[in-house]
């Protein structure tokens, strides 16, 4: 009949298409004329549908388009602000921003050198550096950092800026606008420790006194912690106390800052500054709930839970010293953690081994509960009202999971 007729004609119409296979390799062959040291600044004339010219040289139809699927493969050779990578799903993880950010903060401290040369050397010198295998030490020791490199003091002299001056402004400049965008563009992902690294960087470039600390790792944590821990976990009561935050996780931050003035005090009377924190330590393990000298991965994991929430893993040194105030604001970042929590929540049901994502939404949940922390009261019991609408667009089982969690929430 007439409909057949005309599913037939349909089908041979698509048959009739050029393959993705011969498209690609079109699209490749435009890509093979460009510089393939640097990205490319547009991608739209790469994904452009077949011109004459091209119809002649290979058989496709001329205004033959190039499917989406190639042309996601394409934006990833675009050149453009990470604020435009993000946006555009070129970047899209905190991982893969991590990955990004050396080649920015490598041209950010070279800047801090008046002469375009070495500029240059000490900018190749930052991302060669940054290549190297990362290791996690035992007992708190670290990495060499950059600036601690013999070749790179010979040429500390040449710095032409001191503290406060333009470079150093630059970058914390930078600083905020990286930090700035992690929190908007992942909300519900902890900084992950490349990214952390390279905000210590910029953080000592411009010499904010603001500790980073980075995720540790259980398997060979040593129940110590470093004193920066204590002192991000201050600078937290600094600007939590008082807050749903310091209600909900049941912290004193009270107790934390005079804990840190206690420490800190002793720390003056040594003659090379502590090493440790060990009433941060005691601390974390007392709300933790573990046995003295007991060791196991899973205790330290406990742990190193405490810690993260006691400092709020960085989100309160980048609001409260970096002064990050991510766009469109703190209640949207709020709901979109939530948004996190309920597809990583959802799941668990299935999985075989949980535990992995089970971290994951409990780490999205406690930076939902930051961001809300930040927003006026009203704006916070608007927020929570709404959040069942979101557990209502996923599995029963979803909204089940999450109703203590929730309850402890309510205002």
């Amino acid at each position: 009949g007439a409909a057949h007729t005309a599913l037939r004609r349909r089908q041979t119409a698509q048959a009739a298409l050029p393959s993705h296979h011969a498209l690609a390799q079109l699209v490749l062959r435009r890509l093979a004329v460009l510089p393939q040291e640097t990205g490319v600044g547009e991608v739209g004339p790469l994904l452009a549908a077949v011109s004459e010219e091209e119809s002649r040289a290979s058989g496709l139809p001329a205004g033959a388009a190039v499917p989406a699927t190639i042309g996601q493969v394409v934006e990833s050779a675009l050149s453009a602000p990470l604020g435009t990578l993000v946006e555009r799903g070129v970047v899209p993880s905190a991982e893969v921003l991590a990955e990004l950010v050396p080649q920015l903060v490598a041209a950010t401290t070279a800047q801090a050198y008046g002469e375009e040369t070495l500029r240059a050397l000490m900018t190749a010198n930052y991302r060669a550096f940054r290549d190297r295998r990362s290791l996690l030490l035992l007992n708190l020791e670290r990495q060499v950092r950059v600036e601690e490199l013999p070749w790179v003091r010979a040429v500390s002299g040449q710095r032409s800026a001191a503290a406060g001056e333009p470079d150093d402004e630059g970058a914390l400049a930078v600083l905020r606008q990286l930090g700035e965008l992690a929190v908007r563009a992942f909300p519900g992902t902890i900084l992950p420790n490349p990214l952390v690294r390279e905000f210590g960087v910029l953080e000592r470039q411009g010499d904010l006194g603001a500790p980073f600390v980075e995720e540790l790792a259980a398997d060979i944590f040593m129940g110590t912690f470093s004193p920066k821990f204590l002192k991000a976990a201050r600078i937290a009561g600094e600007l939590l106390r008082g807050s749903l935050y310091e209600r909900y996780y049941g912290v004193d931050y009270a107790a934390i800052r005079n804990l840190a003035i206690v420490e800190g005090g002793t720390a003056l009377t040594r003659a090379h500054g502590a090493r440790t924190s060990p009433g941060f330590a005691r601390l974390c393990a007392e709300r933790a709930g573990t046995r003295p000298r007991s060791w196991s991965v899973a205790a330290n994991g406990t742990v190193i839970e405490q810690a993260q929430i006691l400092t709020t893993h960085n989100l309160a040194t980048l609001v409260h010293r970096v002064g990050v105030a991510p766009r469109p604001g703190w209640a949207d970042l709020a709901r979109r953690c939530f948004v996190t929590v309920c597809r990583l929540t959802a799941r668990v049901q299935h999985d075989p081994r949980p535990l992995g994502t089970i971290k994951d939404a409990a780490y999205a949940w406690r930076q939902m509960v930051f961001h809300l922390s930040l927003c006026p009261p009203q704006e916070q019991r608007r927020v929570v009202a709404g959040l069942a609408q979101e557990t209502a667009r996923h599995p029963a089982h979803v909204a089940a999971r999450l109703a203590p969690a929730l309850r402890g929430l309510a205002l």
